[in-house]
């Protein structure tokens, strides 16, 4: 899946559309790849590119789905083999970095945790089990005493 690169010049879809359609053409425009290809910015899809650092980026495919934890985006392995009397659910997962070729992940070390009751979903992230925990124990807890 590609996703929004939040290194783009552009903000909005609007705007890197308008300079797409300009630089399309106009001869020897070139987007450049990770694997440094080069392709003539005509034979790609809006979709495909950033412009970043004054040229065109064609995006990597990115094979994870991103979930935004408390403000940061992280992607999620599989469920964690672990019961506990509070019902949380964890999960091991790897913070998502941004290069000018789109998303990546460098390794799967912090520790989310969620916790889901009727209504809502709560979710927090640390280090190890005992911080994903205590983050997510202290967000129910000021969750509480602001409905007091």
């Amino acid at each position: 899946m590609i996703y929004k690169n939040p290194l783009s010049t552009y903000k909005t879809v609007a705007e890197k559309e308008k300079r797409f359609l300009q630089d399309c053409n106009k001869e020897n425009i070139k987007a450049y790849s990770s694997d440094r290809k080069v392709v003539p910015l005509r034979d790609l899809n809006v979709s495909e590119v950033e412009f970043i650092g004054g040229l065109w980026r064609i995006q990597d495919d990115f094979k994870y789905d991103i979930t935004l934890v408390r403000d940061r985006n992280m992607v999620l392995g599989p469920q964690m083999p672990r019961k506990e009397s509070n019902h949380f659910v964890y999960y091991n997962a790897a913070p998502v970095e941004y290069n000018c070729y789109g998303p990546f992940v460098i390794s799967f070390d912090m520790i989310v945790a969620k916790y889901t009751t009727g209504k809502n979903e709560y979710w927090a992230y640390g280090k190890s089990i005992a911080e994903a925990r205590a983050f997510l124990g202290i967000k129910i807890m000021d969750l509480k005493e602001k409905q007091k």
